[in-house]
């Protein structure tokens, strides 16, 4: 079975995949035969098993017509979808297959079949995109950081006992703590007991500057705002109210960096800490800064697509970042629901975080399939292979991706990594701190 024809169609707000295959004769020969070898196998009265005529046999199924049509959906459900697949056609939704004509004894048998693929966007520029990147090498302040961190995890909390102290920046305040958001009750904080670092981002500012200059026993009521720098809250409009009981005061007191510290962690004095703490600094930025240019090499190739993503596609991207996020938090033992609960999640921010992710993979997609084309690359065995390295039983798992008619998936994974690669070999990069 073979795609005698390919052609693609858009109406302005879908683009879809016509395919014309057609089966030899000998493949309806052969599923004819195997259709009503099947069909033998019921009870017919007055045969045996496998002894009923053909005649017989389509009378069973109402008629020579309805018996064809069993072929037709023997051949499309046996060999359609392999012609598909080696067409390189990757449908985003179920297709629809069109039987114009029914097959015939000893002749070809053609169909349509159609449905939805991503679109075929450009880009406005093909240039190497510019980023900007950390220093590989570890910085001064990155090791200076990197000591803060040490002090920061062995630090204490030391109980202010003078009962005349007047709250202040740097001050952490033991609290008593109701938030509502226009009148009901933000998830996890209702009358809970917490701990406040004022400046010390555990609470928003505008949270922190109404506690300055509090005492113990005073009880406070307020409205404050829960946004991050982008105007986004996780709280609806991030409108907020508070009441707060001020119970105590704490000091952050954060041990000196000395030997005894040095000790503490393992290692030998403070020069050798601070060695060990760029060493490990270095490992990190190996590890990671290969990664993150590469997601800031394809956020910068997607802001140059021409046009938006096409809705529908977005949508296609939108079910595969909720799945994925439903199958990580099983992964992790919980579900959706207890996740948004624990994280005092809701779900319009919750949709609102998923529909942002799928349209940046969306347009990530479309633009490195924009850059593969533009650049004339071509996929070879060995770029397939390549996507299962390393692992011990690749042979075995790309049979079984051929076995289901899944090798056009596999040649788009291997045009977006050679697209990805050819973007971070050629991009210009800027150093930042």
């Amino acid at each position: 079975m073979k795609v005698k024809d390919k052609s693609f169609e858009e109406d302005g707000q879908t683009r879809e995949a016509v395919l014309t295959i057609t089966a030899s004769a000998e493949e309806v020969d052969a599923a004819a035969k195997a259709f009503f070898k099947e069909l033998g196998q019921r009870d017919v009265p007055g045969f045996r098993k496998g002894k009923a005529p053909r005649e017989v046999l389509e009378q069973g199924v109402g008629g020579h017509e309805n018996a064809m049509g069993g072929v037709a959906e023997k051949l499309i459900n046996e060999g359609a979808f392999a012609a598909i697949d080696e067409a390189d056609v990757i449908f985003i939704e179920e297709p629809q297959f069109n039987v114009d004509v029914m097959p015939e004894d000893g002749k070809p048998f053609t169909f349509t079949v159609s449905g939805a693929v991503a679109p075929e966007m450009t880009l406005v520029s093909y240039e190497p995109v510019q980023i900007k990147m950390p220093p590989e090498d570890p910085t001064d302040a990155e090791v200076e950081q990197g000591i803060a961190d040490i002090q920061d995890h062995y630090h204490t909390l030391d109980k202010i006992e003078d009962a005349d102290h007047v709250a202040a920046m740097g001050d952490y305040v033991d609290t008593r703590l109701t938030v509502t958001n226009h009148g009901k009750l933000v998830s996890g904080m209702n009358n809970i007991s917490r701990m406040v670092g004022l400046g010390a981002g555990t609470m928003p500012a505008s949270f922190d500057e109404h506690l300055v200059g509090a005492k113990v026993g005073d009880i406070l009521e307020f409205d404050f705002e829960a946004k991050d720098d982008e105007g986004n809250s996780e709280h609806g409009d991030g409108e907020l109210h508070a009441k707060v009981e001020v119970c105590g005061f704490r000091a952050l007191n954060l041990p000196a960096v000395d030997d005894e510290l040095a000790v503490k962690v393992g290692c030998m004095d403070v020069d050798d800490m601070r060695s060990q703490v760029r060493r490990n600094i270095g490992m990190q930025k190996a590890e990671q800064l290969p990664r993150l240019k590469v997601d800031r090499a394809a956020d910068a190739i997607a802001e140059r697509l021409a046009g938006d993503v096409p809705e529908y596609y977005v949508d296609f991207i939108r079910q595969d970042v909720g799945q994925e996020l439903v199958h990580d938090l099983e992964e992790q033992g919980t579900n959706l629901q207890q996740w948004m609960l624990q994280n005092s999640i809701q779900a319009d921010q919750m949709k609102e975080d998923v529909n942002r992710e799928a349209l940046r993979r969306a347009a990530i997609d479309c633009a490195l399939e924009a850059v593969f084309a533009h650049e004339k690359m071509e996929v070879t065995d060995a770029d397939i292979q390549q996507l299962f390295e390393g692992e011990d039983d690749a042979e075995e798992k790309l049979a079984s991706w051929a076995e289901a008619n899944r090798m056009a998936n596999l040649r788009k994974m291997a045009r977006q990594r050679k697209a990805t690669q050819w973007l971070v070999d050629n991009a210009v990069v800027e150093t930042e701190e």
